[in-house]
């Protein structure tokens, strides 16, 4: 993300307003798509083991209604 200063030529001059210039998505690396296996098995791992911990009451929960209430 580039944020430049635009004055040049403009109605605003006096002002110098300020815009984003914005990247295109196509730029983002294709990699961000493709499944990454060593991080898939880490949170494999972290989610079998929060569901252990949750099956033995190890783990303080929270209603949806709880949460609901919160944000609202």
């Amino acid at each position: 993300m580039i944020i430049k200063k635009q004055a040049k030529g403009s109605r605003r001059k006096a002002q110098g307003f300020f815009t984003l210039n914005l990247s295109p998505a196509s730029k983002l690396p294709a990699d961000l798509d493709t499944p990454n296996p060593e991080i898939n098995a880490i949170w494999r791992k972290e989610a079998q083991k929060r569901w252990q911990a949750y099956k033995a009451g190890e783990l303080k929960t929270v209603s949806y209604e709880a949460v609901m209430q919160k944000y609202q």
